[in-house]
């Protein structure tokens, strides 16, 4: 198998952006960046307590650590670290917190709504000043690039591919969720979103004083899944 690698240099926001078909105009008013999917209803709280429990605080360099005992630095920290030292951030910066969710049956079945072959299921916790800059996604932590530059399918034909974010918790002041000119805010526990992760620059942060609790949905689109979000809005609710 000839496999192909991605040639990022120096630069994980220059090599994304120049992938992108958003118009990067912040003054390009109308339209939303992101699709409403669905909000789901159910009791995640014990669930919720025990990925705060195990969640580690993540860097851009170690946010594919799920636990303490996996060393792990992402092979795109090198040209992430430099977009924050160009921009006088921290390299060290922390973003959020994260663990692995799979063993949760209350997430596995949010997971299995969208229909996605090979899903990965992943807890993210934003505390008190936590931030992860903008960027647009590369799917990174996926199996299938092993850790490397490795293309998959889906650089080529970014349908087959699609993630999902679920909040946990209803909004409060001082979260923030921008994708593209939109800001994703006043959500309402159990509602998820989707995007064009190859095209929508995003970031978030929390200035808040309360725990930032989400799920996070990734894999291989089927024809279910195009349907789901085609048809998506948030007033469609799901028993979990």
């Amino acid at each position: 198998m000839n496999n192909k690698y991605e040639k990022w240099g120096d630069s994980r926001w220059d090599f994304t952006k120049s992938h992108s078909q958003w118009h990067f105009d912040p003054l390009l008013k109308g339209g939303k960046d992101y699709q409403d999917v669905c909000t789901f209803k159910g009791d995640w709280n014990s669930a919720v307590d025990k990925c705060l429990d195990k969640a580690i605080n993540s860097t851009w360099a170690t946010r594919n650590k799920l636990s303490e005992e996996h060393n792990h630095r992402t092979y795109t920290a090198d040209g992430e670290e430099q977009d924050l030292i160009n921009a006088g951030a921290n390299p060290n910066m922390e973003v959020f917190q994260r663990a692995s969710a799979e063993d949760f049956e209350v997430f596995r079945n949010i997971a299995e709504y969208f229909a996605l072959e090979e899903a990965t299921i992943k807890f993210h916790n934003q505390r008190t000043g936590q931030l992860l800059n903008l960027h647009i996604d590369n799917f990174a932590g996926r199996k299938e690039r092993g850790n490397t530059f490795k293309e998959i399918a889906a650089d080529r034909n970014p349908e087959l591919m699609r993630r999902f974010v679920i909040m946990l918790d209803d909004w409060e002041h001082g979260q923030v969720f921008q994708l593209g000119n939109s800001n994703w805010h006043q959500w309402k526990r159990g509602e998820c979103i989707t995007w064009e992760w190859r095209d929508i620059p995003h970031a978030t942060c929390n200035m808040g004083w309360h725990d930032r609790p989400m799920l996070q949905v990734t894999g291989w689109t089927t024809d279910i899944t195009h349907a789901l979000v085609k048809n998506g809005t948030k007033e469609t609710v799901i028993k979990v």
